[in-house]
């Protein structure tokens, strides 16, 4: 993804669509290991802002970030195939 834009990668790829999921896979994982920065400019200062995901974008997805005492992992699923138990086994 990082070399390909994922656009790009359907585009060329021309998998078969099926609205109810994604074109490409239904699970992702993602270490967020990179730091947070501020961004300075003239007369501006930009900080990033943590945010939680409300809606599911793949059936399952797993982000897991380090810190110094270990890590902190968050995972968003689909409800309709998934129920709170079954995640809470997964983590």
């Amino acid at each position: 993804h990082q070399d390909v834009p994922f656009e790009k990668l359907v585009e060329e790829l021309q998998p078969e669509r099926d609205l109810s999921r994604s074109p490409l896979f239904q699970v992702s994982l993602t270490l967020q290991n990179t730091p947070v920065s501020e961004i300075r400019l003239p007369g501006l200062s930009l900080t990033g802002l943590e945010t939680e995901e409300h809606t599911s974008k793949f059936d399952l997805s797993l982000v897991v970030e380090p810190n110094p005492t270990g890590a902190i992992a968050a995972i968003n699923f689909n409800s309709d195939l998934f129920d709170g138990e079954t995640v809470e086994g997964l983590l």
